[in-house]
Parts: structure tokens; C-alpha cells; sequence
């Protein structure tokens, strides 16, 4: 079987008129639901470090485990939109949307194809896992659409060497970088194509100069930040709540990268990871070189670097996934397009489009967001009935953070702990924590105090124990989810 370009036979004569509707499409899937999930310990962090001064959010960022520029950027978006839940997550809804873009510009210049190139847009916009992390406020839609911008500009760069665009390319990987750390991968697939393809096409000397000089570049604009990584190395190493990957760990990821969703069967999932090789393999079967090795790599290589770096220390988590899933969408829009006959071709791409929007509902429906109103329940609770004199304690720094999100009460809750913030490991929360956010002791309150006790049956927790005489006044139980997440429970006692 031959391999063969993806040649533009047909152009559409007006591509407006169909990546606009789907942008939108993308847009309302990504604002469907938007708030009905309550805010949760990681994107709290979003949330409360952009009410510190910059100087404090710098430092405490430095002390978290990822980068700071999706912060900067949700600070100065903040400014303008507030920091309501929906204004946070509204911020990666328009990433989500820009790069839905940023894949139909890729596509178009990898393949010279418009109608491929609208395909891949759609798949991009009606794709579960990617419609997933486009409602957290958090920095995976940012990195999306950088990873694919950049991409973009790579292709332009290769092919026409302009100095200006080989620049902003590395201003771009730079970007990524102060992103997230799994961008490493994504921007290392982006390196050896370029050398896969300055050998493959025996490229001239200032080609090789200007390319090799746009990764210079990032490495030089992200130098600043080398020691505050070299110190997060340190603390993911010293402890670090990820387990190991094994070897259900990517089939797993292969389904919710197509499909979303919290997990499924193993039989679903070998069968998924099937399939997913036998596309990958008719993919670049019926693909030429060099571009093929662009898609490839981008889903590849970060599969093999975080098996690789997880013998010393596991970073596999499906949601890092989400930049390799890009690459991983347009793959199948790709073979797709490459089936040879016309209905067939048709009738499978509008069935993996229905498919698709089935499963983005069911992944909804399983969730059962309308009973499961978690921590914005509690909090809610909490804020309609505390009086200013009232102690709020809270059991789990898993919901601390999502309280101190949700609290109005103006009352300081503190996290209950065993031990000084030096016992706790950093993950639990330990960049926004200080030792006076704690409460060693609970029977430092007194008579006729009144208690708030919030804790969770979640992330592997359970009810502190409390003095004999705390009586219990009224308790109310909210179930929260995902799964993981359990119920989230608010006790009020009164100290006899």
C-alpha cells in the first residue's frame, strides 16, 4: 500500500461558514453545566493564590509544583471579570475555544487540506476529554492551545524561515513551559521532527541556524525560573501522591482521550487500545513523510517520557494527557478522511460525531451533578447559618482550600492537624498553608462555643475526632463528585 499526501481536491470555497458554527458548537459544550460541578482542591488553588499580592502569589507559587503563567494570566482576567467560579472558568472555556482554532490553522498547514482541517476542528470541539479540562480553572486549556498554536507557527517557520516567525515559535515554547511541565514532551516530539525533517530534507545551514536558535531562545526566556523548578524537583521527589503506572495505565488513557469520562471496564479498554493502534498504524501507513512523524510523535512521545521518568518518580496522570491528546484527535479526523470511499468515509465520521456527543451527555448524566452539590452546598450552608463568634474547623486540607474558596462567614477556618506544617507533605497543600492556618488541639475551645466541623469521607479521609463534650447541635451530609471527591459532611457542636 502506497503512502500518499492528503491532497485539497475540492476546496471549500467558504470555511467561515463552517468553523464558525462549530467554534460555537465548542463554545456551548464547554459552557454547558459550567458551574454545576463545585470548585475542587486543585482549582481552589487557582482561586486563592490570586488574592494574594503578586510578590506573595510568586512565592507561594514557587512553593506549589507548577508554573506561574496560567496564574498571571487568571490575575490580570480577574481584574476585568472578578472572581466568581463562573468568571475562573470562563477563562478556560476561551482557551478551550482558541484552540479548537489553533488545530484547524495546524491541520490545514500540515495536510493542505480545508475540509480535513474543519474536521479536525469539529473533533476538537465535540471531544469529551478535551471539554472535560475546559471546565476546570485550571492552566490544561492554555497549554492546549499553546501546544498547538506553536505547532502551527512551527510548520510556517519550516517552510518559509522567517525570522520573525521562528521567534515568536520560541517565545510560544517558552510560554509552554511556564505552563505546565508535561509540555516538556510535547515540545520535545516538536524538536525531533525539526531534526527528522532538517535531515529528511537536507535543509540549508541558516535553516538549521534559525530553528536551533528558536529553541535556544525558550531555553534562554525560561532560564529565570530553572532554580524555582530545580526546588519543585526536589519536593515532588521527597514526596508525591501519584502511583505508579501499570498496564491498564494507558489503555485508560486511550479511552478518555477519545471519549472522556471517569474509567471504564478492562475488556472496553484493551479492545480501546486496539483500535487506537490499528488507526495509528493505518494513519501512517497512508500518510507521507515528514508530517505523519509530527502527529506521531506528538502522541508518543509524551506516553514514553512519563513511562520513563515514572522508575524514579510517577508522573503518569490521564489528565496530563490532555496535550497529546490533541495530537491523538487529529489523528483519527485524519484516518478518517484517508478511508477511500465516500459514503463510508462519511457515514463513519458522522458516527463518531454522534458517538461522541452521546458519550459527552452520558459522561454528564453519570457524574449526577443536580445531586451531588458538594463543598457549594456545605459552604452555602455554613454562610447562611455562622454567627462571627462561631469556630470553623475543617478536617481535610482536600476541602480546606475549597471552603476558604466558598467561605463568606468572615470567620478564619482552620485545617485540623496532628503535627506543625512541617509533618505535612507539600501536596496536601503546604504552598498556601501557614502554621496559623492550623489547629493542633481541639480542645482549645471553650464553654458554650459554637463549632463548625467540616470533614470528608474523599480522598481517603475520615471524621476527626472530637472532645466528649462537643454535643452535637444539627449535621448535614452533601455528596460530592466525581467519585473520589465522597461526601463532603458539616457538623455544628456546641462545647458543653
Amino acid at each position: 500500500m502506497s503512502t500518499k499526501p492528503i491532497v485539497d481536491n475540492t476546496r471549500v470555497s467558504n470555511p467561515t461558514v463552517w468553523l464558525v458554527p462549530i467554534l460555537i458548537l465548542g463554545g456551548l459544550l464547554r459552557l454547558y453545566h459550567n458551574t454545576a460541578l463545585a470548585l475542587w482542591h486543585d482549582e481552589a488553588f487557582s482561586g486563592l493564590y490570586i488574592r494574594y499580592s503578586w510578590g506573595e502569589m510568586m512565592h507561594r507559587i514557587g512553593l506549589d509544583v507548577h508554573p506561574p503563567l496560567y496564574y498571571w494570566i487568571l490575575r490580570l482576567w480577574t481584574y476585568v471579570f472578578g472572581q466568581g467560579l463562573l468568571s475562573l472558568r470562563t477563562m478556560s472555556v476561551l482557551f478551550g475555544i482558541l484552540t479548537i482554532y489553533a488545530g484547524y490553522l495546524f491541520v490545514r498547514k500540515a495536510f493542505g487540506n480545508e475540509k480535513l482541517a474543519i474536521i479536525a476542528a469539529l473533533f476538537l470541539a465535540i471531544n469529551p476529554f478535551q471539554i472535560q479540562y475546559s471546565l476546570e480553572a485550571r492552566m490544561y486549556t492554555l497549554g492546549t492551545f499553546l501546544v498547538l498554536f506553536s505547532s502551527y507557527l512551527l510548520l510556517k517557520a519550516l517552510e518559509s524561515n522567517q525570522t520573525k516567525t521562528w521567534i515568536w515559535f520560541g517565545v510560544l515554547t517558552a510560554a509552554g513551559l511556564y505552563t505546565h511541565y508535561y509540555m516538556i514532551f510535547s515540545i520535545a516530539a516538536q524538536g525531533l521532527y525539526v531534526l527528522y525533517y532538517l535531515f529528511k530534507t537536507k535543509s540549508h545551514a541558516n535553516l538549521w541556524l534559525k530553528s536551533m536558535g528558536s529553541f535556544v531562545l525558550s531555553a534562554v526566556l525560561f532560564l529565570p525560573w530553572v532554580p524555582t523548578l530545580l526546588e519543585q524537583i526536589q519536593r515532588v521527589e521527597a514526596a508525591f501522591w501519584i502511583p505508579a503506572p501499570d498496564r491498564w495505565s494507558v489503555p485508560s488513557t486511550i479511552w478518555k482521550m477519545a471519549f472522556g469520562g471517569q474509567g471504564n471496564d478492562h475488556i472496553t479498554l484493551a479492545i480501546a487500545a486496539l483500535v487506537a493502534l490499528v488507526i495509528v498504524i493505518y494513519f501512517f501507513r497512508e500518510t507521507k513523510p515528514p508530517v505523519r512523524w509530527f502527529i506521531v510523535l506528538g502522541v508518543l512521545v509524551p506516553f514514553m517520557g512519563a513511562f520513563l521518568l515514572s522508575f524514579k518518580q510517577a508522573i503518569y496522570l490521564d489528565r496530563y494527557f490532555v496535550f497529546a491528546s490533541l495530537y491523538f484527535t487529529i489523528l483519527m479526523a485524519a484516518t478518517l478522511f484517508l478511508v477511500p470511499k465516500y459514503t463510508t468515509r462519511r457515514s463513519l465520521t458522522v458516527v463518531f460525531v454522534v458517538v461522541s456527543l452521546i458519550l459527552f451527555f452520558k459522561n454528564w448524566r453519570d457524574l449526577g451533578s443536580g445531586t451531588k452539590p458538594g463543598m457549594a452546598a456545605a459552604a452555602t450552608f455554613i454562610n447562611d447559618n455562622a454567627r462571627s463568634s462561631d469556630k470553623i474547623y475543617v478536617g481535610s486540607s482536600f476541602i480546606y482550600f475549597t471552603f476558604k474558596y466558598y467561605n463568606h462567614t468572615g470567620i478564619n477556618p482552620l485545617l485540623y492537624s496532628s503535627g506543625s506544617l512541617a509533618t505535612i507533605p507539600h501536596f496536601s497543600g503546604t504552598a498556601i498553608l501557614t502554621n496559623d492556618d492550623l489547629i493542633l488541639d481541639f480542645s482549645v475551645t471553650q464553654k458554650n462555643d459554637l463549632v463548625w466541623l467540616l470533614w470528608t469521607t474523599g480522598f481517603g479521609g475520615s471524621k476527626p475526632n472530637v472532645p466528649g463534650n462537643w454535643l452535637k447541635v444539627t449535621e448535614k451530609e452533601y455528596a460530592d463528585t466525581p467519585g473520589f471527591k465522597g461526601n463532603i459532611i458539616v457538623t455544628q457542636y456546641h462545647v458543653d
